[in-house]
């Protein structure tokens, strides 16, 4: 993290002794996709994919209750289109929930929240996707950057769209405040009610994000800080051994 903060201020010139801003939000364990927006009408939403090619899964989408297939506001700006990118997931209750009925017509049960919320992105048919009770966060645009001077600009302009954003989002000036926000989120972590893996960091300036630019899969503008993954004690109850037909144990 000190050496993203000193690469960052070395790449464009600034001063070292410099608290720059930072906006930083949870990373959500869930599965990435983008929403785009034409004249205000909800179009097409794909998963990221390798980056340039996605997986076309807006009728799954579209069953998400909180991704509205027209924008509440009329920004003549955005008007040539919006691309809204962000992650979807599922929450807990709504895992254990579906997981005992899964057990119940005897059916393979998801290891994880993750993997059943992109399980469920990927369904043929629609609606089970309906069923599923996915939840959405946003976190940034695509197309439409370029109106907006500070990632906290882009976030509120999402909110006021009528697209959900992570509530625990905030503006960080300074490592030493970076590292506190790490550390209280760690706290919540457990009591939040969906699963995170960590914290992300971005620039909150655009025009320092663009003089950063991107590398070949991430921004050079962002990091992901990671916590410990979550332990538990097992016990070893038996061991079954099998001879191959090659005769390997």
């Amino acid at each position: 993290l000190h050496d993203f903060d000193r690469r960052v201020k070395k790449e464009v010139e600034l001063s070292d002794t410099l608290d720059l801003e930072y906006y930083l939000e949870p990373k959500l364990d869930g599965l990435a996709v983008e929403l785009s927006y034409i004249s205000q009408k909800f179009v097409t939403g794909s998963t990221r994919g390798d980056g340039l090619t996605g997986e076309n899964i807006t009728k799954n989408l579209k069953t998400i209750r909180a991704i509205p297939l027209s924008l509440q506001d009329s920004l003549k700006v955005f008007h040539d289109g919006l691309d809204i990118r962000g992650e979807v997931f599922m929450t807990f209750d709504n895992f254990k929930k579906l997981n005992q009925e899964r057990e119940s017509m005897d059916e393979p049960v998801f290891a994880n929240p993750r993997n059943a919320a992109a399980g469920s992105l990927r369904q043929l048919d629609h609606t089970i996707t309906a069923k599923r009770n996915l939840s959405i966060y946003c976190y940034h645009v695509g197309r439409g950057y370029n109106y907006f001077k500070s990632q906290a600009e882009i976030v509120s302009a999402i909110k006021t769209l009528g697209l959900p954003v992570n509530p625990l989002g905030k503006i960080c000036k300074g490592l030493e405040s970076v590292k506190e926000y790490i550390s209280d989120l760690e706290k919540k972590r457990k009591s939040l009610g969906y699963a995170i893996d960590g914290a992300v960091i971005k620039v909150n300036d655009i025009i320092i994000q663009k003089r950063l630019g991107d590398k070949s899969k991430s921004p050079r503008w962002a990091i992901a800080y990671k916590y410990q993954p979550e332990q538990e004690t097992t016990l070893v109850e038996d061991i079954f051994v099998q001879v191959g037909r090659t005769g390997a144990i």
